[in-house]
């Protein structure tokens, strides 16, 4: 995937935050995490990450966007149909990179068995 397009995947107008914040539905609230998926609305499923402040200091907070995004590109789950919504909570900061993964997964997978 070219550089502009791994960045496509993050970059969200203000228009289309809110746009997809209406038609989002929660799947799961697991390790400090609350994820919302909703049918994606381009040709690329786009994925918005919110972690406030409360959540730790700003490196912290970095690793776990890194983390989320990483999974989200190697998995391909922007070639799947849906666009997520994750707002990680302090207790997601420590998560384990695998634990992460598995939760994303199991969403994706439960999402694509009932729609």
């Amino acid at each position: 995937m070219p550089r502009s397009a791994a960045r496509e995947i993050t970059s969200l107008s203000k228009k289309e935050i809110d746009f997809l914040f209406k038609r989002a539905q929660k799947f799961v609230k697991q390790s400090g995490l609350d994820i919302r998926l909703a049918l994606k609305a381009q040709e690329m499923a786009k994925i918005l990450i919110v972690i406030p402040r409360k959540a730790g200091n700003a490196p912290k907070r970095n690793r776990l966007k890194r983390r989320l995004k990483s999974i989200f590109y190697e998995e391909q789950l922007f070639t799947k149909k849906f666009d997520w919504i994750i707002i990680a909570r302090k207790e997601a900061i420590d998560v384990p990179f695998s634990e992460l993964r598995s939760i994303l997964l199991k969403v994706y997978n439960t999402a694509q068995a009932t729609r």
